[in-house]
């Protein structure tokens, strides 16, 4: 299956991010715009996307909800998505392994043909690729930074998960 990858909309406060940080005018202009490449995507490529998966995170939510002006589909919240819970104690391998899950619970719900939406932190997209080379949550994972916005497609399947 195809799951896209969007980090959320440029947020208009300084580090470290809060879950409660705003998107800026440039972010609202750009989840817009995301929308609208998604909604070309669904319409050239016939990719069914079903749904959109989202942090509750505010800059996640309002980035979600602003992308879904052009697509109209179901949206689900999710705090698996958010990013490392720092103040909970929360590791860098217990991130990817929380986002693993998630991910291999959304692969396991859907058909090979279908495609969603993942809203969520730049950083959680190395769990998205630690899945796609098959490779383990690790300390040694680097963090790896994605431009606010910007739609990734991830072709994941069921095999993705298995030993």
């Amino acid at each position: 299956m195809k799951i896209i990858y969007v980090h959320h909309a440029h947020r208009d406060k300084g580090n470290p991010p809060s879950k409660h940080d705003n998107i800026t005018a440039l972010g609202e202009e750009d989840a817009a715009l995301t929308g609208k490449i998604l909604e070309i995507e669904v319409e050239r490529y016939k990719t069914p996307i079903k749904e959109i998966y989202s942090s509750p995170y505010f800059r996640c939510k309002k980035t979600t909800e602003i992308i879904n002006k052009s697509l109209n589909l179901p949206i689900i919240f999710d705090e698996r998505l958010n990013e490392m819970a720092r103040d909970d104690g929360e590791t860098w391998v217990q991130m990817q392994e929380r986002m693993h899950e998630m991910i291999k619970e959304i692969v396991f719900s859907h058909k090979d043909s279908d495609a969603v939406v993942i809203v969520t932190s730049g950083v959680n997209v190395v769990a998205f690729m630690n899945i796609c080379y098959r490779l383990k949550p690790s300390e040694n994972a680097p963090i790896i930074f994605i431009p606010s916005c910007s739609p990734l497609i991830f072709n994941i399947s069921k095999e993705n998960f298995c030993s």
